[in-house]
Parts: structure tokens; sequence; C-alpha cells
């Protein structure tokens, strides 16, 4: 049935900016050099915050029109990231930890609950560890040996971070890369600044 696509994933992500992003692209691009793990385009950095099981084109659909709804009610939220962390192997996962919140919390669980309650099968966030990923073996052009991966973390969990941004914006994203494909992109807020 060529329509099911319900082995695939898709990813609600949040997009980084100002000195978050900066930094972000900084740390990549010298992780990525210094272990030629990536070819460019560097995946693109983001922060997940849900992952959607659909059954169907039209079920993707049909949450793309709700989480527009959802999205355009909700209002910018804070990030903050005070530190680096890595997920041992098998991800090899280089990355920045975003600290959780009651807002990043809040829009997580409202996604969750709306997609459930209209039969759209997606993963709770409640114990997911918010971060930004650098690196790590998805898309990459080769794996970080065991050494490697030491190296990268102990450099990264040495560097000293405040960083912050308010999140504005929001996709839906197909797991396939490259290139990226964006399903929809959602404006925080958009009817409370439309209506103003």
């Amino acid at each position: 049935m060529s329509s099911r696509i319900k082995d695939q994933a898709y990813y609600l992500v949040a997009l980084p900016r100002g000195e978050v992003m900066h930094w972000a692209a900084i740390f990549q691009q010298e992780l990525a050099e210094r272990y030629g793990v990536y070819d460019k385009p560097y995946p693109p950095l983001h922060i997940t915050v849900g992952i959607i099981y659909p059954e169907n084109e039209q079920e993707l659909q049909k949450a793309a029109r709700l989480l527009d709804e959802l999205f355009s009610r909700a209002v910018p939220f804070p990030v903050t990231i005070t530190s680096a962390s890595c997920f041992a192997p098998p991800y090899k996962s280089l990355n920045l930890s975003v600290e959780r919140n009651a807002a990043l919390e809040a829009i997580t669980s409202k996604t969750y609950e709306l997609l459930q309650t209209h039969g759209i099968s997606a993963q709770a966030m409640q114990d997911w560890d918010f971060h930004i990923s650098l690196v790590n073996r998805i898309f990459a052009r080769r794996e970080l040996t065991g050494e490697e991966f030491q190296e990268a973390c102990r450099m990264l969990q040495d560097i000293s971070l405040s960083l912050t941004c308010d999140i504005q914006k929001i996709q839906l994203w197909s797991p396939a890369f490259p290139p990226l494909s964006v399903i929809a992109s959602f404006k925080l807020g958009a009817v409370s600044e439309g209506s103003e």
C-alpha cells in the first residue's frame, strides 16, 4: 500500500536563533572538519520537540493542520544552553544540552496530547533529553572512533557556555537528508500578531 508511511518517523523541531545558532554552527563545523565526519551540507541544527508516526500521507497532513492551529496560538519561548552532553555508543552523539523549562515542556506535552486526541501516534517527550546535536553517526561520512568520541566529548565539556534565544519557529521535517525536506513550517504566535 503506497500511502502507508507508519514505519517512518517525522520530526517536529524548534529552530535555534541568535547566539545559540551562531555558536552551535561554529562547534559543528570545528568538529566536522577536525574529524572528517560530514560532507557538506552539514545536518541542520535543531532541537527535537516531537516525533510523529503517521499511518499515511493524509494523517501527516492532518497533523500539520492541527499543529498549525496549536502553534499559531503559542508564544515564542526561551531556550538556554549552559553545558554540552555526549550520548555514548551506539549513538556517538556530541551535543549542546538544552535546559528543560516550563515553556518547553508545555509545548511538547500539548503537542503530544493534541495528536493523541486525534488518533495520530506520537512520542511522549517527558523523558526526552533536549539537545542540539552537533555531530553523530546519522548522515555521517564516517563514524567517530571510540578514542575520537571520548576526545571530542572532553573538549566540548571543557567549554564554558551561557547561551539563550527565543524559539519563534517550529518545523515538521521528513527524516530524509540531504536535502532537507520541510513538510510544514509554523511561526509561533502568528494569530495574536496578525490580530493586533
